[in-house]
């Protein structure tokens, strides 16, 4: 491998870590495992990769990381059990959620669940033989199902460049911006915006601002790398 192509492989790389992070995140209530990988430094090099070091949500995030490894260490169970409540309370209910995580919600005038959006994203889940772990239970439009759909391709287009198949990391690339651009990018930032002036203020707030971020930030990195090859 030329230095080009190792430079690519650690970006590949690092984009399906952090997408399948963000996927556990927000689809999994919270544990102390689901934690130290959140917390770790390799998290924080890979953030720090992606995102740039002046952004305000990573330097926030990076903060909160230092907060949560002192909380975690000096009082594991209650800090678990606020984490557990802020999940709940968000991504569950049984209250009406301050922010639904689901894409058909943002999209459409009766702010509902299951409508021509979400069969939109499933079609494009099938294209590639994936179907979110709940399915048919939960809406496909859910913010965890669209992030592990985005891992899943990640995961595709590093083992697609490690036997050197360019053409079809091209088109894995290619998917991947087309999917962000027409529904993670088109509801992201509400959702974002609804979860900030949520309640809640310890984590999942913080979480989401970053998501937007990098999400954002992904679209122009895909640019660049499509450019490469």
């Amino acid at each position: 491998m030329t230095s080009q192509d190792d430079g690519i492989a650690i970006i590949l790389a690092n984009r399906h870590y952090l997408y399948q992070l963000l996927q556990h995140i927000f689809g999994n209530e919270p544990n102390q495992e689901l934690l130290d990988i959140a917390t770790n430094e390799h998290t924080q090099e890979a953030l720090e990769l992606m995102l740039d070091e002046e952004n305000p949500n990573l330097n926030t995030y990076i903060t909160l990381l230092t907060e949560l490894r002192v909380a975690l260490t000096t009082d594991t169970e209650g800090t678990l059990d606020k984490l557990k409540s802020e999940y709940t309370h968000l991504m569950i209910g049984p209250n009406k959620l301050p922010a639904p995580p689901w894409e058909s919600v943002y999209v459409t005038k009766e702010r509902a669940l299951f409508q021509e959006s979400t069969l939109k994203v499933r079609r494009t889940y099938l294209n590639y033989q994936f179907l979110p772990a709940n399915y048919p239970h939960e809406a496909d439009d859910h913010l965890a199902f669209e992030l592990d759909f985005m891992a899943h391709l990640a995961k595709l287009t590093q083992e697609r460049f490690d036997k050197q198949n360019f053409h079809e990391v091209k088109k894995l690339l290619s998917d991947q911006k087309a999917f962000l651009e027409e529904h993670l990018l088109v509801w992201i930032g509400d959702f974002a915006k609804d979860i900030q002036e949520s309640k809640t203020h310890h984590f999942y707030p913080h979480l989401a601002a970053l998501t937007e971020q990098f999400l954002q930030t992904d679209n122009l990195v895909l640019d660049e790398l499509l450019s490469l090859l």
